[in-house]
């Protein structure tokens, strides 16, 4: 199959829910578009095109909340969360038609921010689900990390059909591994022993879950109760931000310290592979054999986000 050429059409996480305060604004790069982040006048993010359609200053640079709208900073014309201009400070008439900049749709869930992205402009056709971990009394709250990786996201979505990288780069030994794909659902399920960056041994039970292209939700069962939430963002084609996060199930006092070096030990085994991602070219015809795992479906599976829903 050949390599998918554009960004997918799904839900992506452009910001976690507390990296946004109620006045603030933020300019964002992903999807090889500038765009820019505020909260409305009901607090909801909201995110549209960076550029004023008046003489295209960058609404992110600059720009103020005022009343739950993003004013310019050059003319302060000012655009509420659909886009649409409400305010031009020195108008004589009404405001034009065409002063309005594309809203893109946007959620709260889960602690972040998602955004949908579609090529073709089509509306959500799946929903995210709610991780029921989140602020759950039983339950650490999210602790969190980023990092940016020159790859493509498929490089990463690959991850739940290599059975075989398992071992070579993280030192982890696999005996059960099984794929389902159900419509734009992506699981894998895998029970083994890993040996953590920092030491030891955990056998693992982790269903992790794809819910479309760009985010995982994971369960993870062993030593320690785990929900991992893996999220990753174009910017440019091959350029992208990796959001993770971790939340554990107390079952003591000091769970929320174990929460930090859980964290620290996902990161080093994501560096791993970044060790691997930032070097590769990928193969449309890769030469597999048969103790590789079902790489076919999950290039089938992914490939769907490139179409149209009508096809």
């Amino acid at each position: 199959m050949t390599s998918p050429i554009g960004f997918p059409r799904g839900w992506f996480v452009v910001a976690w829910s507390d990296d946004l305060t109620v006045a603030e604004v933020k300019p964002m790069r992903y999807f090889g578009q500038d765009l820019v982040l505020f909260r409305d006048a009901l607090g909801e993010p909201a995110i549209l095109d960076a550029y004023c359609p008046h003489l295209g200053a960058h609404l992110g640079h600059g720009g103020e909340v005022v009343d739950g709208t993003v004013k310019c900073p050059f003319h302060a014309w000012r655009f509420d969360g659909t886009g649409r201009c409400v305010d031009i400070p020195y108008k004589k008439s009404k405001i034009p038609k065409q002063a309005k900049v594309r809203a893109w749709t946007t959620i709260e869930k889960n602690g972040a921010i998602f955004v949908w992205h579609d090529a073709d402009g089509g509306a959500p056709d799946w929903e995210v689900p709610p991780i029921e971990c989140v602020g759950s009394s039983g339950w650490t709250p999210w602790s969190k990390n980023q990092v940016q990786i020159a790859t493509h996201p498929r490089e990463i979505v690959e991850n739940v059909a290599d059975k075989a990288h398992f071992p070579t780069v993280h030192r982890t030994h696999v005996s059960v591994f099984e794929n389902i794909y159900d419509d734009h659902r992506a699981t894998q399920h895998t029970v083994g022993v890993a040996t953590p960056p920092k030491g030891g041994e955990d056998r693992f039970d982790i269903t992790a879950t794809y819910h479309g292209p760009a985010f995982q939700i994971s369960d993870m069962k062993g030593y320690l109760h785990a929900t991992l939430f893996l999220a990753h963002t174009p910017i440019e084609e091959n350029l992208l931000d990796l959001r993770f996060a971790v939340a554990l199930e107390r079952s003591g006092p000091k769970t929320d310290d174990f929460s930090k070096l859980y964290v620290e030990n996902l990161t080093l085994g994501f560096h791993e592979d970044i060790a691997i991602w930032e070097h590769k070219v990928f193969r449309d015809k890769p030469r597999l054999c048969d103790g590789d795992g079902p790489l076919g479906r999950l290039r089938l599976w992914y490939k769907q986000f490139y179409r149209p829903v009508s096809a």
